[in-house]
């Protein structure tokens, strides 16, 4: 075939631009494998690893419950630990519904616990009943028995969604090296027309592969730093960005995960200040409100370390459950630390909150005391030089700061107002509540 060289030169173009859209198309599903990959690793893989965490967590905190309703008889540590369950079960719900790979074990896991909280409801019926010493046999083996197999399911799942974890970057390797390799092969045949364009192609997916692949292995291994560079505005850089938002994400978290008080797990000081800066600087109009516990340290100093610790754990939950009753999504609850502890609100809802805190608290704080100090409404400790001192029932003390009737602008004038507040409060010898120098209750 005789042709001419304008002719020749277009059939040369027509074939490299050919192999180049042959090369960008699979380039492209390429990516988008590696992006769905990459999705289910991140916001599947994860979340399920996570949320098996915390359902290890919520069955911990369900034997320590069960353990404090066999000491003390509390209709509260009761109360909790079906709150427990009812959250154990919504959430394992929620990943049988997103893992049907988790199937059998799921619901393994499932009737293990409605055999563990079966046992409760006979242990609590024993302990009705008064047949102590029953139901602390029950505790200490079909209880334990029931709760280890719980946490070797726990454990079983969890190295089941590691699994997963590992076969999706697997995956991602195998889809990256089989892109590499046939844009290599593509590349090589139209060598002649355009090397320069699938040097381009090339070494624009190998880059993108390199770090999208060590992004993962470091999100994995804990470093949240090591993020993906990739320029443009394709998919991979969307990827690139959601790598670096979700990196922020996670680091932000676990700090706020180690700031935690440890008694309480409550969010600590960093959290606390943060949640201040975030409303001070959005100009929101709230109300900090400061909770301090009265008389706690003759307390502690009366009846030992560890019941001290009963009534932070408890007020942490008092608290917890007002403002979940009584507060909204948004509203804040903080652990500062000791026997102090905060709540951020909306004014309007101020006011029913810390009546309710002081309503629930006055009724289930002599439950803390032995009954011989109840009926003498005080005990006998030592004061701040050593002496015998008579110390009365614990009360408490809430100072609030209102920022739509007072001007704040950082963070520690709301703690010096307040600690001015809560001076206040404490001159009185019942709980009570004291908002902006005046007193509301």
């Amino acid at each position: 075939m005789n042709l001419t060289l304008k002719q020749k030169i277009f059939i040369s173009y027509l074939i490299m631009i050919s192999f180049i859209l042959i090369v960008g198309g699979y380039a492209i599903w390429s990516l988008r494998e590696l992006n769905n990959i990459s999705t289910a690793l991140i916001f599947d893989d994860i979340e399920t690893a996570e949320k098996i965490t915390k359902l290890n967590d919520i069955v911990m905190a369900q034997d320590l419950y069960e353990k404090r309703y066999l000491t003390l008889r509390s209709p509260n540590a009761e109360t909790i630990f079906w709150r427990r369950s009812r959250e154990f079960k919504s959430l394992h719900s929620e990943i049988n519904e997103n893992n049907p790979r988790l199937q059998s074990l799921l619901d393994s896991l499932a009737e293990q616990h409605d055999h563990y909280t079966k046992l409760f409801t006979k242990q609590a019926s024993l302990i009705k009943a008064r047949r102590i010493e029953e139901a602390e046999e029950m505790s200490s083996h079909q209880l334990k028995t029931a709760l280890n197999k719980i946490i070797v399911s726990l454990k079983d799942i969890g190295i089941k969604v590691k699994e997963q974890q590992n076969l999706h970057i697997g995956r991602a390797g195998d889809v990256g090296k089989q892109a590499l390799m046939i844009t290599i092969i593509l590349s090589s045949l139209s060598l002649g027309f355009g090397i320069l364009f699938a040097s381009l192609i090339t070494n624009n997916i190998n880059t993108a592969i390199s770090k999208l692949k060590e992004a993962t292995d470091s999100i994995s291994s804990g470093n949240y730093d090591n993020l993906p560079d990739i320029q443009g505005a394709d998919e991979l850089a969307d990827l690139a960005i959601s790598f670096r938002e979700m990196s922020s994400r996670l680091k932000e978290l676990e700090a706020m995960n180690l700031d935690a008080n440890p008694l309480t797990k409550l969010p600590g000081n960093l959290a606390i200040e943060k949640e201040l800066l975030t409303r001070l600087n959005e100009t929101m109009k709230f109300s900090f409100c400061l909770i301090d516990l009265d008389n706690f340290k003759a307390y502690s100093d009366r009846y030992g370390y560890s019941r001290g610790s009963d009534v932070l754990k408890w007020l942490g939950d008092l608290l917890f459950e007002v403002k979940a009753n009584y507060g909204a999504n948004d509203d804040f609850l903080g652990h500062i630390g000791g026997d102090d502890f905060v709540i951020i609100c909306s004014p309007e809802r101020i006011h029913s909150i810390c009546n309710r805190v002081i309503e629930e608290f006055d009724k289930g704080i002599i439950d803390h005391y032995d009954p011989e100090d109840v009926q003498k409404g005080f005990i006998i400790s030592v004061d701040r030089e050593d002496r015998p001192a008579m110390y009365g029932i614990m009360t408490v003390s809430l100072a609030v700061v209102n920022t739509d009737r007072t001007l704040i602008r950082e963070p520690k004038e709301v703690a010096q107002k307040v600690a001015e507040l809560k001076q206040y409060a404490k001159t009185f010898k019942k709980s009570v509540v004291i908002m902006d120098r005046r007193r509301s209750r």
